[in-house]
């Protein structure tokens, strides 16, 4: 019986054969070589499943038989994983022949590491930064560390307070834990939940700036996608958070509301609805959240207090204000007012 491969790299597939005719010699390239790759499948209509079984049948496939959306998908290939490390990676990236090898070292050196996560740079513009690690907000926003900046920037390990979605790496213990990704998110923000419970369970997540994946990144915000983002950061405060956090929240939280609603209305009626259908969202699923709650407070290895001190309470307007004035004052404001909440929250909770 052959041995069991250490990783296990799970790659989530949607119409991207194009992309993936890129992605997967990429993989195979790898100085280490100790993995067996996972894509699953959601349904695609491009061909991508007979690409893959024709042209690597070494590589598992899982076929859905439906979009189940993000973390369903890759939930359904970490099933069948059995490395002791699960990888995940965006199909539409090209990593370095190094990407894997620096990303596992951590997670093998240091036991108290529960995921790391690359260097992300523009696949268009290979000497600028998609994301070095995620940002992970007090309100539940979540924004690309460093985006734009040069690829040298970022060159120090870090422990971070989210992995990014489109290249990590998690134990596979960890990962069962916490019971995988959250599926009610569908699409977006869900790496940053996952983040969220991680850190919860006592897990740390690590920076590797030597790991380094080339991303197709395209930075652009549709109603539908306004939906998902408002709904889905609702959805971690609200699974997340107890009540007396919440409530110290609050200020940090309407201020927001004024950030989020302001941004809907200067992008028009569609973008408005988006905000109020996720506000209803959340209304008729409060029950389920609730148990979901109950769920993740359960498995809380550490306090409120020591989670929020790994959060970040300022917001980089730099990525959605272009007017230079415009970008200072908002800074000046709106962060002042997060931190000060943030130093409240700290001595309380």
């Amino acid at each position: 019986m052959p041995r069991k491969k250490s990783v296990s790299i799970v790659i989530l597939s949607y119409n991207n054969r194009e992309d993936l005719e890129e992605c997967i010699p990429s993989l195979m390239s790898q100085t280490y070589q100790d993995f067996e790759i996972i894509v699953v499948d959601n349904a695609s209509m491009d061909g991508s499943e007979e690409f893959i079984r024709t042209n690597y049948p070494m590589i598992k496939v899982v076929q859905t038989g439906k979009n189940l959306g993000y973390p369903a998908g890759n939930n359904a290939g970490f099933e069948v994983a059995e490395g002791e490390y699960i990888v995940v990676v965006n199909p539409d990236t090209v990593a370095d022949p190094e990407w894997l090898a620096e990303l596992i070292k951590p997670l093998k050196n240091d036991p108290t590491i529960a995921a790391t996560t690359s260097k992300v740079l523009i696949y268009y513009q290979k000497d600028k930064i998609n994301t070095c690690a995620n940002t992970s907000h007090l309100t539940g926003l979540t924004f690309c560390r460093g985006l734009n900046k040069s690829a040298d920037e970022f060159s120090n390990f870090q422990a971070v307070g989210a992995v990014s979605g489109c290249s990590f790496a998690i134990r596979s213990d960890v990962l069962k834990y916490i019971n995988g990704f959250d599926p009610d998110f569908f699409v977006y923000m869900e790496d940053a939940d996952l983040s969220w419970r991680i850190r919860f369970a006592g897990g740390k997540i690590l920076y590797v700036p030597e790991s380094i994946i080339y991303h197709k990144f395209n930075l652009s915000i549709a109603p539908w996608k306004e939906f998902y983002l408002e709904r889905n950061r609702y959805l971690i405060l609200l699974k997340n958070l107890n009540t007396k956090t919440l409530l110290l929240l609050t200020p940090a939280l309407a201020i927001t509301e004024i950030v989020t609603m302001s941004h809907a209305v200067l992008n028009g009626p569609k973008y408005i609805k988006s905000k109020f259908m996720a506000y209803l969202w959340i209304i008729k699923h409060i029950r389920a959240i609730s148990i979901k709650r109950d769920e993740t407070l359960s498995k809380k290895r550490i306090t409120d207090k020591e989670f929020f001190g790994l959060l970040d309470w300022s917001i980089p307007f730099e990525q959605v204000i272009e007017n230079p004035i415009m970008k200072r004052t908002t800074d000046i404001i709106f962060n002042s007012f997060y931190s000060l909440n943030m130093k409240v929250i700290r001595r309380i909770v």
